[in-house]
């Protein structure tokens, strides 16, 4: 970061009642006030772009090593929403991100930018509302194109991408309409990007959330790589200033975990890598999902010649990769005081992992302002997992 736009804040956290305070009604037990760290951390710089420097991403010649949040409804308008319920006003979303910024040290947010926000491009207003707020507050955003499992999406259905025509969206289907859109999102991926291509708040593209396929071409290869070659290439000629990122679990899910990690994410057209953390594919327990005592295996154990190996693996991979690798999605069902307090000590644990493996970022999910479900992070004084971000923040920055 230039050193005239960096400057260091200092922040005494305190019970914030005039703040976003939602009460999840999910427990016997009222939760209690949680003691609340003090930490010291860099505001996110928007002079420049991210780039990335072998696994670490930089601004400015200096390393940007970050945590966040995901709110992947954050770009909702009146014209779509894919969670009404929990959807934030504009003041709503602006003071979220400004307490996750300012008391928690967040510097980086992932939201969804699939054509059902955009109205394909013709209607930027939500994401430009987010990108205002990003600026203003200081944080960076990593916009997500489109939706593997296929939910907020433009199909008809709820239909993953896998089960498009017998496992085809990855080597076809992207190059066609999908369900209502007006556009394939090979084209829609490049309208995007050219329009944002000189928007500083953005750290990087990533094209789908949870690329998972089952499909390999001739050669026994993962389609996902063919597919990330073609689609870096689209969104590089409109854009050439952000990074970009395929967007998958390789935590275990088929297409880009294992030996197909490194092929999809070792093709040009990709600057860094992404994996999520969930019990489903991994473990809520472990710290490092496929490794031992919280480190990853050897990259060339026999479990990580696997197509569905672990996320531990991927991280054995990075020496290899040479590229960042940032968690992109992260998350723990909470539910009762306990509950909550293990979720906090479990997530903690992931993410000192994480960036002991080195990780350049790591992202949880989800904030909102109501819970919907007991995966969501609501801001108030009550859930030790917002200190455990923010012990987080003070130790990257």
């Amino acid at each position: 970061m230039s050193i005239n736009r960096i400057f260091r804040r200092f922040v005494t956290l305190a019970v914030l009642g005039s703040l976003l305070v939602v009460t999840a009604a999910c427990g016997v037990n009222t939760p209690q006030a949680v003691p609340q760290p003090t930490f010291t951390f860099d505001k996110a710089d928007d002079s420049s772009f991210v780039t990335a420097q072998g696994t670490s991403f930089m601004v400015d010649g200096s390393p940007f090593r970050f945590v966040g949040v995901n709110i992947y409804d954050a770009a909702a308008t009146d014209a779509y929403s894919c969670d009404p319920a929990a959807r934030m006003t504009t003041q709503e979303l602006e003071k979220t991100m400004r307490t996750l910024h300012d008391t928690y040290g967040a510097t980086v947010v992932r939201f969804w930018a699939y054509q059902t926000y955009t109205k394909s491009g013709q209607d930027w207003s939500g994401m430009d509302n987010v990108i205002r707020i990003a600026n203003d507050v200081g944080i960076k955003l990593i916009p997500v194109l489109e939706d593997g499992p296929g939910y907020c999406t433009t199909s008809t259905d709820v239909k993953s991408k896998a089960d498009y025509q017998d496992d085809t969206w990855f080597t076809k289907g992207y190059r066609s309409n999908y369900g209502s859109a007006p556009r394939s999102f090979r084209d829609y991926a490049k309208i995007v990007a050219e329009h944002y291509r000189n928007e500083k708040a953005i750290l990087g593209w990533s094209l789908i959330n949870e690329a998972d396929t089952s499909a390999r071409d001739s050669a026994g290869q993962s389609v996902l790589v063919d597919f990330a070659t073609d689609m870096g290439a689209v969104v590089k000629s409109a854009d050439p200033n952000h990074l970009v990122t395929l967007g998958t679990q390789s935590n275990g899910a088929r297409g880009a975990s294992g030996p197909d990690f490194t092929a999809v994410y070792g093709t040009p057209s990709m600057d860094f890598a992404e994996v999520h953390d969930w019990g489903y594919w991994g473990s809520d327990s472990e710290a490092m999902p496929g490794g031992s005592n919280g480190k990853p295996p050897a990259a060339d154990s026999a479990a990580c010649q696997q197509t569905d190996a672990l996320m531990g693996c991927s991280f054995a991979q990075l020496p290899a990769l040479n590229k960042p690798l940032f968690v992109g999605e992260a998350g723990i069902a909470g539910g009762d005081t306990d509950a909550l307090a293990q979720r906090a000590e479990q997530l903690e644990a992931k993410m000192t992992a994480a960036f002991a493996a080195g990780a350049g970022g790591y992202l949880l999910w989800r904030v909102t302002k109501q819970q919907t479900d007991k995966y969501d992070i609501l801001l108030g004084d009550t859930d030790p997992l917002l200190p455990a971000l923010a012990k987080q923040a003070n130790g990257v920055q």
